[in-house]
C-alpha cells in the first residue's frame, strides 16, 4: 500500500546536514508506515548515498533515495515529485530539522482543509550571535517565517517557504511542476522556484494556508551573517524577483525607473550612515540598493536578449 505522505529531501554535497534532518524524521510521532522519505542527490560527490543507506537500515523510516545528475534545485524538486508515491508531497531542506509532530501536523491539516498547499513556521536556529548591522528586516532571507498562532490564508507576499511546506499530488498536474530557471544550482544563491510556484496556484484561484502547528527549526550558521552572503543573497532576490515575469512591462518599467534613480541614492546613503557609525541602518540601506540593482541586471539581460526564456516542466 502506498503512504499518504511523501517527504522529500533535495541535498548537494550536504551529508552531515542531512543526517540530522534524517534523524529528525526518525523522531516523528506518527507511524512509518504513513509516510515515505525520498533523498533526491542532486549531484553529490560526498558520503551522501552512504548516509541514506544507513538510515535505511536502522530501520526506523521507509527511505530511499534517487540520483538526479541535473544541478539544480528545482530539476531535482521535480524529480522528487515525479519519483514519490504519496497523495500529499512535502518538501523538508536539508539544513532544516522537523519538530517530532510536523508529519502529524501535515496529515491533520490536510484531513481539515482541502487547500492544496499548506506551509508552516520555520524558527531560526542560530549557530551564532546575530552581527551588530542585522535587523529584524533581514530574517525573511534567513527563510524565517511565523505568521502567529492562527491558521491563515496566505495570499500575497511574503509568501510561504519551500523549507517547510507541503501539497496535494493533484496540485503539480493541473497547473505544472517547478521552473527549471530559477532557484539554486549547487553554491549559487539565487533562489525564486517556489515562490514563483507559489505565485502561480494563487493565480489560479488555488488557497495556501499557514498552520502554526506546522514547525521546522532552520539552520543559521556563521557563514550566512556575513555582509557578503547577504549582499549576494539580496542581489539575487531582486533578479529572480524580475525573472517571475508576474508584472506587466508598465510595472516593470516604473520599477525601473524607481530603481534607477533610488538604488544609487540607497548606496550612498548606505556609505554616510557606515562613517556616521550607524551598521545597522547603513546596511538597511545596502539592501535597498542590492535589490534594485538586481532587478535591474535581469531586466537589462533580458531587454538585450540575453536570458533564456522561462522552462517550467509539465507532470508527465
Amino acid at each position: 500500500m502506498s503512504p499518504t505522505l511523501s517527504i522529500l529531501i533535495c541535498t548537494h554535497n550536504r551529508a552531515a546536514l542531512l543526517e540530522e534532518a534524517l534523524q529528525s524524521l526518525e523522531a516523528q510521532t506518527v507511524g512509518k508506515d504513513r509516510f515515505e522519505v525520498l533523498v533526491v542527490d542532486n549531484a553529490s560527490t560526498d558520503p551522501t548515498p552512504r548516509v541514506v543507506e544507513a538510515c535505511a537500515a536502522r530501520g526506523k523510516l521507509e527511505v530511499r533515495r534517487v540520483r538526479e545528475p541535473n544541478l539544480g534545485l528545482d530539476a531535482a524538486r521535480n524529480r522528487g515529485v515525479r519519483e514519490s508515491r504519496g497523495e500529499i508531497i512535502a518538501f523538508l531542506d536539508d539544513d532544516a530539522r522537523a519538530r517530532n509532530d510536523w508529519a502529524a501536523a501535515i496529515l491533520d491539516g490536510f484531513e481539515r482543509h482541502p487547500a492544496p498547499v499548506l506551509g508552516g513556521r520555520v524558527d531560526l536556529n542560530w549557530e551564532a550571535e546575530r552581527p551588530v548591522w542585522f535587523s529584524d528586516v533581514l530574517l525573511r532571507y534567513l527563510i524565517h517565517c511565523d505568521y502567529g498562532p492562527a491558521e491563515v490564508e496566505v495570499t500575497g507576499p511574503p509568501w510561504l517557504y519551500g523549507t517547510n511546506v507541503a501539497f496535494r499530488r493533484e496540485l503539480f498536474r493541473e497547473i505544472g511542476l517547478f521552473r527549471l530557471d530559477l532557484d539554486r544550482k549547487g553554491d549559487s544563491l539565487m533562489g525564486g522556484g517556489d515562490t514563483e510556484f507559489f505565485q502561480r496556484a494563487h493565480s489560479r484561484g488555488k488557497r495556501l494556508l499557514y498552520l502554526p502547528t506546522m514547525v521546522v527549526g532552520h539552520l543559521v550558521p556563521p557563514s550566512r551573517l556575513t555582509r557578503e552572503f547577504f549582499r549576494e543573497r539580496l542581489f539575487f532576490s531582486g533578479y529572480t524577483r524580475a525573472a517571475h515575469g508576474t508584472e506587466s512591462w508598465p510595472r516593470v518599467l516604473g520599477n525601473c525607473a524607481a530603481f534607477a534613480a533610488g538604488g544609487p541614492a540607497c548606496a550612498l546613503a548606505s556609505m554616510a550612515l557606515r562613517l556616521a557609525g550607524q551598521p545597522r541602518w547603513s546596511f538597511a540601506q545596502e539592501r535597498k540598493a542590492l535589490l534594485a540593482f538586481g532587478y535591474l541586471y535581469y531586466t537589462l539581460l533580458k531587454a538585450g536578449g540575453r536570458v533564456p526564456p522561462p522552462r517550467q516542466e509539465a507532470w508527465t
